[in-house]
Protein backbone atom coordinates (compact mmCIF):
# COMPACT_ATOMS: atom_id res chain seq x y z
CA UNK A 1 0.00 0.00 0.00
CA UNK A 2 3.26 2.47 0.97
CA UNK A 3 4.36 2.38 -2.68
CA UNK A 4 0.79 2.92 -4.56
CA UNK A 5 1.07 6.09 -2.62
CA UNK A 6 4.40 6.99 -3.92
CA UNK A 7 6.02 6.21 -0.89
CA UNK A 8 10.01 4.99 -0.60
CA UNK A 9 9.62 1.56 0.49
CA UNK A 10 12.36 -1.09 1.35
CA UNK A 11 11.91 -4.84 1.66
CA UNK A 12 13.29 -7.71 2.93
CA UNK A 13 12.07 -11.48 2.34
CA UNK A 14 13.28 -14.49 2.06
CA UNK A 15 13.55 -15.85 -1.54
CA UNK A 16 10.12 -17.47 -3.00
CA UNK A 17 8.53 -14.56 -1.06
CA UNK A 18 6.62 -12.75 -3.34
CA UNK A 19 9.16 -9.68 -3.57
CA UNK A 20 9.24 -9.33 -7.08
CA UNK A 21 5.48 -9.10 -7.03
CA UNK A 22 5.28 -6.53 -4.23
CA UNK A 23 7.14 -4.02 -6.57
CA UNK A 24 5.95 -5.15 -10.02
CA UNK A 25 2.22 -4.88 -9.36
CA UNK A 26 2.40 -1.18 -8.04
CA UNK A 27 3.99 -0.15 -11.19
CA UNK A 28 1.79 -1.65 -13.49
CA UNK A 29 -1.11 0.06 -11.35
CA UNK A 30 0.77 3.46 -10.79
CA UNK A 31 1.08 3.63 -14.62
CA UNK A 32 -2.26 1.92 -15.46
CA UNK A 33 -3.78 4.99 -12.67
CA UNK A 34 -1.76 7.58 -14.92
CA UNK A 35 -3.03 6.43 -17.99
CA UNK A 36 0.38 6.00 -18.97
CA UNK A 37 1.52 5.44 -23.00
CA UNK A 38 3.90 5.53 -25.08
CA UNK A 39 3.58 9.15 -25.68
CA UNK A 40 4.48 9.19 -22.41
CA UNK A 41 7.78 7.05 -22.78
CA UNK A 42 9.85 5.36 -19.62
CA UNK A 43 7.50 5.36 -16.38
CA UNK A 44 9.52 2.94 -14.44
CA UNK A 45 13.26 1.49 -14.32
CA UNK A 46 13.64 -1.76 -11.98
CA UNK A 47 17.29 -2.07 -11.65
CA UNK A 48 18.92 -5.94 -10.89
CA UNK A 49 22.43 -7.23 -10.18
CA UNK A 50 22.07 -10.01 -12.48
CA UNK A 51 20.76 -10.71 -16.16
CA UNK A 52 19.06 -14.28 -14.69
CA UNK A 53 17.52 -12.17 -11.80
CA UNK A 54 15.93 -9.46 -14.26
CA UNK A 55 14.92 -12.46 -16.90
CA UNK A 56 13.22 -13.94 -13.95
CA UNK A 57 11.33 -9.89 -13.19
CA UNK A 58 10.54 -10.02 -16.91
CA UNK A 59 8.92 -12.63 -16.81
CA UNK A 60 7.01 -12.15 -13.74
CA UNK A 61 6.12 -9.35 -15.60
CA UNK A 62 5.14 -10.50 -18.62
CA UNK A 63 2.73 -12.65 -16.84
CA UNK A 64 0.55 -10.06 -15.50
CA UNK A 65 1.22 -6.88 -17.33
CA UNK A 66 0.73 -8.17 -21.24
CA UNK A 67 -3.37 -7.59 -19.77
CA UNK A 68 -2.03 -3.72 -20.31
CA UNK A 69 -1.17 -2.08 -22.86
CA UNK A 70 2.21 -0.95 -21.56
CA UNK A 71 5.53 -1.72 -22.98
CA UNK A 72 8.13 -3.17 -21.16
CA UNK A 73 11.61 -4.01 -22.05
CA UNK A 74 14.71 -6.27 -20.48
CA UNK A 75 17.77 -4.48 -20.95
CA UNK A 76 20.94 -6.93 -19.94
CA UNK A 77 24.52 -7.67 -21.31
CA UNK A 78 24.74 -10.37 -23.64
CA UNK A 79 21.48 -9.45 -25.75
CA UNK A 80 21.74 -7.32 -29.07
CA UNK A 81 22.73 -3.78 -28.11
CA UNK A 82 21.33 -2.56 -32.01
CA UNK A 83 17.97 -4.23 -30.71
CA UNK A 84 17.46 -2.61 -27.30
CA UNK A 85 18.41 0.55 -29.02
CA UNK A 86 15.70 0.56 -31.25
CA UNK A 87 13.15 -0.54 -28.64
CA UNK A 88 14.15 1.18 -25.80
CA UNK A 89 12.75 4.59 -27.01
CA UNK A 90 9.16 3.22 -26.81
CA UNK A 91 9.74 1.39 -22.95
CA UNK A 92 6.94 2.45 -20.35
CA UNK A 93 8.85 -0.04 -18.24
CA UNK A 94 12.57 -0.68 -17.84
CA UNK A 95 14.17 -4.00 -16.03
CA UNK A 96 18.11 -3.84 -16.40
CA UNK A 97 21.14 -4.33 -15.17
CA UNK A 98 23.47 -1.39 -13.84
CA UNK A 99 26.47 -2.09 -16.63
CA UNK A 100 24.34 -1.82 -19.29
CA UNK A 101 22.39 0.63 -18.42
CA UNK A 102 25.03 2.66 -18.28
CA UNK A 103 25.95 1.99 -21.64
CA UNK A 104 22.76 3.20 -22.70
CA UNK A 105 23.02 6.01 -21.07
CA UNK A 106 26.30 6.87 -22.66
CA UNK A 107 25.10 5.06 -26.26
CA UNK A 108 21.93 5.73 -26.88
CA UNK A 109 20.63 9.02 -28.11
CA UNK A 110 16.89 8.28 -27.87
CA UNK A 111 17.30 6.71 -24.46
CA UNK A 112 15.30 9.19 -22.56
CA UNK A 113 13.90 9.01 -18.46
CA UNK A 114 12.79 12.60 -17.95
CA UNK A 115 9.64 11.42 -17.55
CA UNK A 116 10.86 8.48 -14.51
CA UNK A 117 8.35 7.96 -11.81
CA UNK A 118 9.43 5.09 -10.00
CA UNK A 119 12.73 3.43 -9.49
CA UNK A 120 13.08 -0.07 -8.06
CA UNK A 121 16.42 -1.34 -7.04
CA UNK A 122 15.92 -4.92 -6.84
CA UNK A 123 18.27 -6.83 -4.18
CA UNK A 124 20.50 -3.96 -3.68
CA UNK A 125 22.98 -5.56 -1.48
CA UNK A 126 24.01 -7.73 -4.31
CA UNK A 127 23.93 -4.97 -6.58
CA UNK A 128 27.18 -3.28 -4.29
CA UNK A 129 28.25 -6.49 -3.59
CA UNK A 130 29.16 -7.25 -7.00
CA UNK A 131 31.17 -4.09 -7.33
CA UNK A 132 28.76 -1.82 -9.20
CA UNK A 133 28.81 0.93 -6.59
CA UNK A 134 30.45 3.15 -8.76
CA UNK A 135 27.61 2.60 -12.01
CA UNK A 136 24.48 2.87 -9.48
CA UNK A 137 26.08 6.22 -8.49
CA UNK A 138 26.78 7.71 -11.91
CA UNK A 139 22.84 6.49 -12.57
CA UNK A 140 21.54 8.25 -9.61
CA UNK A 141 23.45 11.06 -10.17
CA UNK A 142 22.08 11.33 -13.73
CA UNK A 143 17.81 10.39 -12.43
CA UNK A 144 15.44 13.31 -12.99
CA UNK A 145 14.87 14.87 -9.46
CA UNK A 146 11.71 14.65 -9.32
CA UNK A 147 11.80 10.84 -8.77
Amino acid sequence: MHSLAGRDVVCCARTGSGKTLSYLVPIVECLYKRKWSAMDGLGALVMVPTRELGIQAFEVLRSFASLHEMSAALVIGGKDLQTEQDHIKRMNIIIATPGRLLQHMDETSEFDWGNLQILVMDEVDRILDLGFKRDVDLIMDSLPKKV
